[in-house]
């Protein structure tokens, strides 16, 4: 028996192991040129990584995929310089393997999307990151929302944005709570902007930039690898509707995000300008990795080495996606099994551990570099 999902108003988690509301310490800058201006300077990017030993690194991977304390069911892969260095698939039960093209629901992946194409409009001159939402939304006769709520607000989810008829969460600007409502609406402004349904820019928008492997489609989803839920073993189908694709419905496979990834972060979609503004960390957030921003549509790290990560969950999947642009490397976790989201470390540990040996391994890098001695004591 199949359990059919109407995939509309859904709690994402987004990379968030603490829920969808969180407290935070606003950082958030009101123009674009100001944005680009007041992000931190990170140590010099390594612009290749030299005497990789990607085999250390992949036997790391083996050990803590075979001890952890659940199984991993999915497709999990790392791409450097555009090459694949180790993949590794599990089926669920009786199922065939997935492969690096098998597709699955990217949950709140979908956000660093729909961020990046909003952040093509204001690189278009089309939209204005301290732009107010309510003007374009009242044009169109559509819901409105507090008056001060700006673009910037709904990216970094520092808006307090709620439902229409109820009072805003907070002084927008001030706090940081995870918002699928918010991204909804940056969706509305995107058909409003270009006069086209957001389903069409979005797959526009990836084929444009060579993107394959990545969809956005409303209704029901097919050609998916089968999603199961653990805690009832039923298998999951989606149909999604708008009030979720822009901030939770996409879908893609391992190969797809991985090149989406290197083009995002490769200075493929944006213009630098853009692309700095998007990765400047803008809100704080409680989670798990301690010392976590929130910049527009993406999660950004400065602990040790440069890292820029979302994580999406929803019944029957759970993902992760790492970026270290410094080292042009990128790893997925794309499972196709989902476990309670409220026993934290049993449903987010494997991937915990996974970011940090390749952090680690990283780390050792960059400080062997440092040294003169890369070629040596490399263990990536």
């Amino acid at each position: 028996m199949k359990m059919s999902v109407l995939a509309s108003s859904l709690c994402l988690l987004g990379a968030s192991a603490s829920g969808c509301v969180s407290a935070s310490e606003p950082v958030i800058g009101e123009k674009l040129e100001q944005a680009v201006a007041e992000r931190a300077i990170l140590p010099s990017a390594h612009d290749s990584v030299s005497g990789a030993n990607f085999a250390e690194l992949g036997s790391a991977f083996d050990s803590i995929i075979a001890a952890n304390e659940r199984p991993f069911y999915g497709v999990t892969a790392l791409m450097q310089h555009g090459e694949l260095r180790y993949v590794k698939a599990n089926a669920y039960g009786e199922a065939a393997a997935p492969t690096l093209d098998s597709r699955v629901m990217l949950a709140s992946q979908s956000k660093m999307i729909t961020a990046a194409m909003v952040m093509q409009a204001v690189s278009q001159g089309k939209l204005a990151l301290e732009d107010k939402i309510n003007p374009y939304l009242a044009f169109k006769n559509l819901p409105t929302y507090d008056e001060r709520i700006t673009i910037a607000q709904l990216l970094s989810h520092s808006s307090g944005i709620a439902p229409q008829g109820k009072a805003n969460r907070f002084v927008p600007g001030s706090d940081f709570q995870y918002s699928n409502l918010g991204f909804q609406v940056l969706a509305q402004l995107l058909e409003i902007t270009y006069q086209q349904d957001f389903a069409t820019l979005v797959n526009a928008f990836l084929s444009e930039h060579g993107v394959k492997g990545i969809k956005a489609q409303l209704g029901t989803q097919q050609g998916l690898i089968e999603g199961i839920e653990i805690a009832t073993q039923e298998p999951m189908e989606y149909e999604v509707q708008m009030n979720l694709l822009p901030g939770g419905g996409m879908t893609g496979s391992a190969k797809g995000l991985l090149d989406y990834l290197r083009a995002q972060h490769g200075g493929k979609l944006l213009s630098k300008e853009a692309y700095q503004a998007m990765v400047t960390p803008r809100m704080q957030r409680p989670h798990r990795w301690q010392q976590l921003y929130y910049g527009f549509g993406v999660q950004v790290n400065q602990q040790g080495i440069e890292e820029y990560s979302h994580s999406g969950y929803l019944p029957g999947y759970q993902s992760l996606s790492l970026s270290y642009p410094a080292f042009d490397t990128y790893l997925v976790v794309l499972e196709n099994a989902s476990w309670p989201i409220d026993e934290r470390n049993q449903a987010f540990g494997l991937h915990d551990k996974l970011r940090q040996a390749l952090r680690d391994a990283l780390m050792d890098e960059a400080k062997a570099e440092n040294n003169g001695s890369a070629s040596t004591q490399s263990r990536l």
